[in-house]
């Protein structure tokens, strides 16, 4: 992996955190980054409204049940994506991944919108 790369995947994973999308313009890049492609944004945010997917407190998307093949791929491409964030910020922090993991998994939690489903701390799920 090149450095540019790298660079790319690391301002790309901070856009997922932040909820959003960053231009690259100061590298020298035009275009957006993501820590997800559009596609897999859209099918899983879709998913997470029809109750297919939903947030744990792990800090990773988890099938709830009825999901697509199209959903899980996506979902999966989302918690890859995810973990390599988790890392990062854990070996910055010198904290275990998983701890990281649990205070996004909270945060993302939180920031689910009504009627989306997100798993508890006993590991069953329910309606936000």
């Amino acid at each position: 992996m090149t450095l540019k790369t790298k660079i790319l995947t690391s301002l790309s994973a901070l856009a997922l955190l932040g909820g959003g999308v960053i231009t690259l313009a100061a590298i020298g890049v035009a275009t957006p980054a993501v820590a997800q492609s559009q596609s897999a944004k859209a099918v899983v945010d879709a998913a997470k409204n029809r109750g297919t997917i939903g947030e744990t407190p792990a800090g990773y998307l988890a099938i709830v049940g009825g999901e697509t093949a199209a959903e899980r791929n996506a979902m999966n491409e989302i918690n890859i994506g995810r973990k390599a964030i988790y890392t990062r910020k854990a070996r910055a922090e010198n904290l275990q991944v998983e701890v990281v993991a649990a205070v996004f998994g909270e945060k993302q939690i939180l920031k689910a919108a009504p009627g989306q489903k997100v798993m508890s701390a006993n590991g069953t799920w329910r309606s936000k």
